[in-house]
């Protein structure tokens, strides 16, 4: 009988960042994703070798996002700064996800 491997399964991974064109939908509040608008994409390992980047916007943070950033980053600060972010709206974001786990005392 052949040995079948089951699929190790991978934590997400986190990154803040601006959204480079306009096609993508906030998986919290299901509109559109701006070009530009600071965002929030989770990379999601779903099987041996694939990968899928859910995007929201960094406003719509909810607690149980900012439970799952934390779940492996630690603090907000750690979290990946994508390419093409200024640092100050990295802060402005950063800012938001604290707000979001003080107010709800996440973490």
């Amino acid at each position: 009988m052949k040995k079948v491997h089951g699929f190790k399964t991978q934590p997400s991974t986190y990154s803040i960042g601006l959204a480079p064109t306009g096609r993508a939908r906030c998986r919290l509040c299901k509109q559109g994703v701006d070009k530009g608008d600071a965002r929030i994409v989770t990379c999601a390992f779903v099987r041996p070798g694939r990968r899928h980047d859910f995007v929201s916007h960094a406003s719509c943070a909810t607690p149980a996002l900012v439970r799952s950033v934390l779940s492996v980053y630690g603090t907000v600060r750690r979290v990946p700064m994508a390419g093409g972010m200024d640092v100050e709206a990295y802060e402005r974001v950063c800012a938001q996800l604290e707000s979001v786990r003080e107010n709800t005392h996440v973490g």
